[in-house]
């Protein structure tokens, strides 16, 4: 078991979701198109000016595909123009120091990743920092990757960078707040339209790629959380295809806590690497593989037949 205290940097994982436009479409494998965006210098995308939010150049850059041909790391971020001042050793001023204007990135804008290249699994592992949070690399990522598409004159294809939640957080939460009074679901199209359960029946049947529904429970009540429609209902958070947000009652009738899958994303650690981007991607390289290879063995376990009584 590896000492927590020991690793002292973040590893989130997500899922990267091609969404065709309503009907599924027989597309390239992922692989194939993530080493033509790579070779091609295409992944790239510029985000406007906002309010107080500055112009912000986006680049996915550094990317190379393991001998194996099933992983690919690589850096995501973003450059913003940055005042920056020199010391004045003369007037021991930093008020009368030389002042330049650059458009650069830095520690906390770029970012190491790794991915997952085999068609049915396309899981990603990256670092966060205080300015590069889980939904922004997400968000961020799949910008550059839609801009890439659409450069390359691909089909028209929906790519979501989406935070994935494991079935374990979820019980984890439900154990210790189990007065669950409220659940909003979000279901997207999983990808790429294969699954047509009656929730993707109706979104397709309506041309919508997002159904939004509430439970709740009645006034002073709590929902039966441990029921198989409880269950069902939880279904594609550990693939991104579904959000979902709990509101747990405490002892005085009020809220007590609040789950919400965007800000709960499976996680590990590993140890610092600093600036070091090169030995970060070795970092999130080996986090992938570990996250993967939990993930098989969840799932063979769960394929196993029962043992004879």
């Amino acid at each position: 078991m590896t000492d927590v205290a020991s690793m002292n940097r973040k590893v989130v994982f997500a899922r990267i979701n091609r969404r065709e436009d309503q009907e599924p479409l027989q597309v390239r494998p992922f692989g194939e198109d993530m080493g033509r965006f790579a070779s091609s210098h295409l992944m790239t995308f510029t985000q406007r000016a906002s309010g107080t939010q500055p112009l912000r150049r986006w680049f996915a850059a550094d990317m190379k595909v393991t001998a194996s041909g099933e992983f690919m790391t690589g850096t995501l971020g973003y450059s913003e123009n940055q005042q920056q001042v020199e010391f004045d050793d003369e007037a021991w001023s930093w008020i009368k120091g030389v002042t330049h204007q650059a458009e650069a990135g830095s520690e906390q804008t770029v970012v190491p990743f790794a991915l997952d290249l085999r068609e049915h699994d396309r899981w990603v592992a990256f670092a966060p920092t205080g300015r590069m949070r889980p939904l922004q690399f997400a968000r961020g990522f799949q910008s550059v990757l839609n801009q890439a598409a659409l450069h390359a004159g691909l089909i028209p294809v929906e790519w979501e960078v989406d935070l994935v939640t494991s079935k374990g957080m979820i019980d984890a939460w439900l154990n210790l707040n189990p007065g669950v009074f409220f659940m909003r679901r979000t279901v997207k199209f999983s990808n790429p339209g294969r699954d047509l359960d009656d929730d993707r029946r109706e979104m397709r049947a309506l041309l919508a790629n997002r159904k939004t529904e509430e439970f709740h429970a009645p006034r002073g009540q709590v929902m039966r959380s441990e029921t198989p429609e409880f269950r069902d209902k939880l279904q594609g958070t550990e693939s991104g295809d579904l959000d979902i947000v709990l509101r747990s009652r405490g002892p005085h009738g009020v809220t007590a806590a609040v789950f919400r899958t965007r800000s709960n994303a499976d996680e590990t650690f590993v140890d610092d690497f600093g600036a070091n981007l090169e030995r970060g991607m070795d970092s999130m390289l080996r986090a992938l593989k570990e996250y993967r290879a939990s993930k098989e063995g969840r799932q063979a376990r769960f394929d196993d037949p029962p043992e004879p009584g």
